[in-house]
């Protein structure tokens, strides 16, 4: 029993990375049947449904401070709701593998937030990883029209999810500074639920939005908001307590392999030398940059 407890860490990792993989692929499906500007509101939604129940019975605690409420509040608006509306409006409006490609750049904007809140100079190896990873993305959103695969994919589209992966970069660096001070889950629990709160306006449009959905856009739905959301954030939360950011992290690299593998399988999307090329200056960027972070 001992033996495999080293391993559990890296699959609860592994599960998390394949999970958020097919984010895109999900979020495309689901907007074959609903309203792009109603897929964040949807997830949220279905997120409260889940989480509601657990707040009664568990009771986590809320910030009893004036900068643990905004820690809240960013992570929920900016964090949860922002990202959700970007990724739901953009990846139906490009392709599966431009935004799973964009939306890699997290951990770069992270770092950029922390910078500017802690109001320290990068090393020159952060520099030299964001610019590399900067100018795969500007390769693959310009390069759109080289290699004949990009038909599917659109300007405002990659802009939009790119505006989603800025958001979930300060999500995430509120989200850390709230669980510092309320645990992990009371975190993402209130997080997700005042993120909800502020959905509740659409609900009519969103129960009108969805009458007619079928069976894959259900299915669609409840892997975003049940496994991507839920059991990814547990999962990846986790592993990373128990296996160290150092030996986890690097995981991570593995998402867009993931989407892109069920793009083009699945989605039947083009791998053309452009989305291969801007792969692996993403992939470089973002390793150059993260190590600098971490050492």
């Amino acid at each position: 029993m001992n033996r495999t407890r080293p391993f559990l860490p890296y699959l609860a990792g592994g599960l998390a990375v394949a999970i958020w993989g097919a984010t895109p692929a999900a979020t495309a499906i689901l907007a074959r049947d609903v309203t792009p500007g109603l897929i964040g509101v949807a997830r949220l939604m279905a997120c409260a449904a889940v989480l509601v129940p657990v707040a009664i019975l568990f009771r986590p605690r809320l910030p009893n401070d004036r900068r643990g409420w905004i820690a809240l509040l960013t992570s929920a608006v900016v964090g949860f709701f922002g990202s959700f509306m970007m990724q739901g409006l953009g990846i139906p409006r490009t392709s599966t593998t431009h935004a799973a490609l964009i939306l890699t750049l997290p951990p770069v904007f992270t770092a950029i937030t922390q910078f500017l809140l802690a109001r320290r100079w990068p090393k020159r190896q952060w520099w030299v990883g964001s610019g590399v990873a900067i100018a795969g993305v500007a390769t693959l959103i310009l390069g759109r029209n080289l290699a004949g695969a990009a038909s599917t994919s659109s300007l405002a589209g990659d802009l939009i999810v790119l505006a989603g992966a800025v958001t979930v970069s300060i999500g995430y660096v509120a989200g850390a500074k709230l669980s510092a001070r309320i645990g992990l889950f009371a975190a993402t629990t209130w997080s997700l639920l005042l993120g909800a709160a502020v959905t509740v306006p659409a609900l009519p449009a969103l129960l009108g939005g969805f009458a007619n959905v079928t069976w894959a856009g259900w299915a669609a739905l409840a892997f975003l908001a049940l496994l991507c959301t839920l059991v990814g954030f547990a999962a990846w939360f986790w592993a990373l307590d128990k296996g160290g950011v150092a030996s986890i992290a690097p995981l991570q690299f593995g998402q867009p392999v993931v989407s892109l593998i069920i793009a083009v399988t699945l989605l039947s999307e083009d791998l053309s030398a452009t989305i291969l090329l801007a792969l692996c200056l993403i992939s470089c960027g973002v390793y150059l940059s993260r190590r600098a972070v971490s050492g």
